[in-house]
């Protein structure tokens, strides 16, 4: 075996350990997940959510208060049975309260009637405590 073969298969684990670390530090131990929100509130707009990454930690009851400016369907993918697709009326807020049981990230979705198939309109981030 070649000098370069062995030293090429150190550097891809390596830097296969790099990339798990940073993708485990995206949804897992963070450091401040003490200071992340229980209640968070959101402005939806047809093709925009503000913030649009709230982020939470795993097994906290979790309230988002979503206000919008479109008539629609307000969904977070993966937190289906947690949080149903929930219609939401211009201008009336609604309040959606939960745990967050699950760690990972979940696109959150607008469904309207000019957009029937849904707009990504951000990310819903559940951290690791």
């Amino acid at each position: 075996m070649t000098h370069r073969r062995l030293l090429a298969r150190p550097v891809r684990l390596a830097l296969a350990a790099a990339v798990m670390l940073a993708a485990a530090g995206c949804i897992g131990g963070s450091p401040t997940c003490d200071a992340l929100p229980t209640a968070i509130d959101l402005t939806l707009t047809a093709d925009s959510l503000t913030p649009q990454d709230p982020a939470v930690c795993r097994d906290r009851d979790v309230t988002l208060a979503v206000t919008s400016n479109v008539d629609g369907v307000f969904h977070i993918h993966g937190y289906d049975e947690e949080v149903p697709a929930t219609t939401v009326t211009a201008g009336e807020p609604v309040e959606l309260t939960f745990t967050a049981s699950r760690s990972g990230q979940f696109p959150i979705e607008l469904h309207t009637d000019e957009n029937t198939q849904g707009v990504n309109v951000g990310i819903f981030t559940v951290h690791e405590p």
